[in-house]
């Protein structure tokens, strides 16, 4: 299990905004209900259009919202489970969890690139090259 909470902190570092998650849920949404309508007319043709609708929703919100590409492209796996639980999340009223733990990540990783600082360092020489006046 543990495996699958570090894939999903990964997959939610690529979803840190909340329009691009909300994207994804409204994908989800229209996909279910062009497969709803394609079951109720009894038209399996139609169900082309399914992973069309959710993968045009999700992919904008990638596109205009986070500025990335999405998770599937290097990890389908990862992508569809994470899909799943922040969908999941998101529709039943869990966003602020989501935030919390992107706040979290993004903070970690801020710490985590930031150049370490030693107590005992000397303080180079100034850069400053106004001119005195």
């Amino acid at each position: 299990m543990r495996d699958f909470d570090e894939r999903f902190e990964a997959y939610m570092l690529g979803h840190t905004s909340e329009a691009s998650r909300w994207m994804h849920v409204a994908g989800m949404a229209a996909a279910l209900g062009a497969a709803a309508v394609a079951a109720r007319r009894r038209r399996a043709r139609d169900l082309w259009a399914v992973p069309g609708l959710f993968f045009s929703f999700a992919w904008t919100g990638h596109l205009v919202f986070e500025r990335n590409l999405p998770v599937g492209v290097t990890d389908p796996v990862a992508a569809f489970s994470g899909d799943l639980k922040m969908i999941w999340m998101m529709a039943t009223g869990r966003n602020a969890e989501l935030r919390e733990l992107v706040d979290r990540l993004l903070a970690e990783q801020e710490k985590a690139s930031a150049p370490a600082r030693s107590l005992n360092a000397v303080p180079g020489p100034r850069t400053d090259r106004r001119a005195s006046a």
